[in-house]
């Protein structure tokens, strides 16, 4: 079988594979979108997403689609830590939940509804062709199928995930790398009320019963008449958590009460599934021939439930930075480090945050008193919101000088 030519293969069809290939085809370059599970097809997910996201959705032609689904629009963020409403950005001032087989398939349909797109869903990428030190290709072959293909490009970007085939085989190095915080797990349930107005919630405490000083569960109502219920456990406890896991979710859900209030006289509607296997890492974003988009190249903790937007935001930057390329107004190295540079950029203060790096960098005495600022002050809490859903950078809110500008402000008065 003779090779195809295209100028970019991405590996992995959700959020930031189709938003990548998407931009790219606006910009009239031919993509070969691959993806090893046929859709619909669920993946694990708060797939919670803010107006960052539904801007996103309308620049590649999605957002009316995506606004059909029958999901309530959630007006306020009430989490442990800070309680406000969404603010309007683009005239958007709501957030979503809309389980993944139904938003990973529209934005599927729209990325194989375009003449510069191929989508060959259910296909296994195997290897990685070289050229010398240069990926020029991939080698793939149905998931059930024996015959593999090959197809060349001018890179190969892996949007295939945290744990990302293509990352492992050109060698990305991980650097900032925190290991696990939580375990999560993660059910849908029906009849679960409605806060009044429609809220995305979460609540926090201890779980003596598998040795967690810290839990935490979240209520995020989705589509299709259900609730996306969830409940993690400091990552230390995670093995007992496991060890009867529809025990420990409903057992977990009940020692907090108020959580326990919403979902108690709920209905089941799906199996419990979860993992513990959630690392924080950034990653080299790029090499001779290929680069990373979304989870591939940065993945943390979901707590602060930031993948989806992280996801369609690289993609828009990545495929900036290979149209600067491919126009010849920029180098291959120059375009590309512009790219890791503006994502780590866009990424870290929320990274650092959800990490508890910016915690250890600022010290519990400063962070313990900017959290309770949050409760004190409505504007503050509005920012701490604002800067989660990147209706302003986050940095503004999120980086070690602005919060010791907000503690200090607040002192002096």
């Amino acid at each position: 079988m003779a090779p195809v030519e295209y100028d970019a293969i991405v590996v992995g069809a959700r959020i930031a594979g189709s938003a990548t290939a998407l931009h790219l085809a606006r910009h009239g370059y031919t993509v070969l979108l691959l993806d090893r599970d046929r859709f619909p097809s669920p993946t694990l997910s708060t797939h919670l997403f803010f107006t960052d996201t539904l801007g996103a959705f309308r620049e590649l032609g999605v957002l009316e689609r995506v606004l059909a689904v029958d999901a309530p629009r959630l007006r306020w963020l009430r989490f442990p830590y800070v309680a406000a409403p969404f603010p309007e950005h683009d005239g958007l001032d709501f957030a979503l939940c809309i389980r993944r087989e139904v938003l990973d398939t529209i934005l599927l349909e729209q990325a194989a509804a375009q003449p510069g797109i191929t989508v060959q869903a259910g296909t296994q990428v195997t290897g990685l062709i070289w050229d010398d030190a240069r990926v020029v290709g991939v080698r793939y072959r149905a998931r059930r199928g024996r015959t593999e293909g090959e197809a060349r490009a001018r890179i190969v970007i892996g949007a295939d995930g945290r744990g990302s085939f293509v990352a492992r085989a050109a060698g990305a190095v991980e650097y900032d790398a925190v290991p696990p915080l939580f375990a999560w797990y993660y059910a849908y349930m029906l009849d679960v009320p409605l806060d009044d107005p429609p809220s995305s919630a979460a609540f926090r405490g201890p779980f003596p019963e598998v040795g967690a000083e810290y839990s935490a569960a979240f209520i995020f109502p989705a589509d299709g008449g259900l609730t996306l219920v969830g409940f993690g456990v400091e990552h230390a406890a995670f093995g007992r958590f496991r060890r009867n896991v529809r025990q420990s979710f409903f057992s977990g859900l009940r020692s907090l009460p108020a959580a326990w209030e919403r979902v108690g006289q709920a209905r089941l509607a799906s199996r419990v599934l979860g993992t513990g296997h959630l690392p924080n890492f950034f990653r080299t974003a790029w090499g001779p021939g290929w680069a990373l988009v979304g989870d591939a190249g940065c993945h943390k903790d979901p707590h602060t439930v930031q993948g989806m937007g992280d996801a369609v935001r690289s993609a828009r930057l990545l495929a900036t930075a290979l149209d600067r390329w491919w126009r010849g107004q920029a180098s291959e190295e120059e375009s590309l480090s512009w790219y890791q540079h503006e994502r780590d950029i866009d990424l870290r203060p929320m990274y650092d945050f959800t990490t508890f790096r910016l915690q250890a960098q600022v010290g519990d005495e400063i962070w313990d008193r900017f959290n309770q600022l949050t409760w004190e002050d409505e504007g503050l809490a509005c920012r701490r919101v604002a800067a989660m859903t990147h209706a302003v950078h986050p940095a503004e809110v999120y980086m070690p000088e602005a919060v010791l500008r907000a503690v200090h402000a607040h002192s002096a008065a």
